[in-house]
């Protein structure tokens, strides 16, 4: 099958979104299976920039939970010392969103690969992806220039770039992540709020991208995993 021209998968998640993280494999899934015939398109949706809060002693336990859960469900390992390593620890996830909006603005092609690294950096190896020392080594170890990342990560441009990110997000109602949106021309469904198992969604795709299901007929999957960080 030929590669579509009107239409798109947009996927919308976040730096510092444990589901996320734990969605990884199910995404090079699709994208495996659906890429050559619809492209991908990634924006950040905005979890936790306009409410950051610090991890207090009477939360570790909540979000602990939170992470371990997606360790059960996705297979996908989560290192929690962060919690025990970093008291205060702000949960903002702000500036790792710009700095991906940076990479996205730098090099498209590398903007996934650094979304990926985000993740690892944070849910494996613990780093505070809150610190633009940390944001900028990452950049540059997919081989984007620090210099140019630095001067663009602060500017308002891309502030700006990144707060259309979310004002999308919520326009298309992704009100939880990760969140795939299918948009043919002028029209757009969110077909799952969170995380979903590879074979809830393949279905569908396979159906919408030949045609058989119409772009406005599609019902958004129940939310099973939320908006936990």
């Amino acid at each position: 099958m030929s590669r579509t021209t009107d239409k798109e998968i947009i996927y919308v998640g976040d730096p510092m979104c444990a589901w996320c993280f734990g969605f990884e494999p199910v995404l090079d899934a699709l994208m495996e299976r659906f890429e050559s015939t619809v492209p991908f398109r990634f924006i950040m949706g905005g979890l936790r920039v306009e409410d950051p809060f610090p991890i207090t002693e009477a939360l570790k336990p909540k979000l602990l939970e939170n992470w371990q859960g997606v360790t059960r469900t996705t297979g996908q390992t989560i290192n929690g010392h962060l919690l025990a390593d970093a008291p205060g620890f702000l949960y903002d996830s702000a500036p790792a969103s710009r700095a991906f909006v940076a990479v996205r603005r730098l090099n498209e092609a590398l903007a996934l690969p650094y979304y990926r690294a985000l993740h690892h950096a944070f849910y494996l190896e613990m780093k505070d992806i809150t610190q633009a020392g940390v944001l900028c080594g990452l950049a540059a170890g997919i081989g984007v220039s620090p210099d140019q990342f630095t001067r663009l990560a602060q500017s308002e441009s891309v502030r700006l770039e990144a707060q259309n990110d979310f004002d999308l997000a919520r326009d298309y109602n992704a009100q939880a992540f990760p969140a795939l949106v299918l948009k043919e021309g002028p029209h757009a469904s969110v077909l799952n709020q969170g995380y979903k198992e590879l074979s809830a969604l393949t279905g569908i795709l396979d159906d919408w991208i030949k045609g058989d299901l119409p772009t406005s007929e599609i019902t958004p999957a129940l939310l099973i995993f939320g908006r936990a960080s």
